[in-house]
């Protein structure tokens, strides 16, 4: 499982990123707030797809996203 970001808008969702699968997938839409309400919040919502992909990733691993985490931190 992972998660993309998006707009809904007019009866439509665009995803506002690459989504990294060709089949077909069952998908679950959560409506987060407003979207001129995140305008402001770029930084945030780039954070959280980094986290998406990052989890994306981890997810054909035997490394969890806390080991990914420390063993980052020990490199510097």
């Amino acid at each position: 499982m992972f998660a993309v970001q998006g707009i809904y808008a007019d009866g439509s969702i665009t995803i506002s990123e690459p989504v990294p699968v060709s089949n077909k997938y069952d998908v679950i839409v959560t409506f987060l707030k407003p979207a001129n309400q995140a305008e402001g919040n770029i930084d945030k919502r780039e954070k959280i797809a980094a986290l998406g992909r990052i989890t994306g990733i981890l997810s054909d691993s035997d490394i969890t996203l806390e080991e990914a985490r420390m063993e980052r931190l020990s490199r510097q």
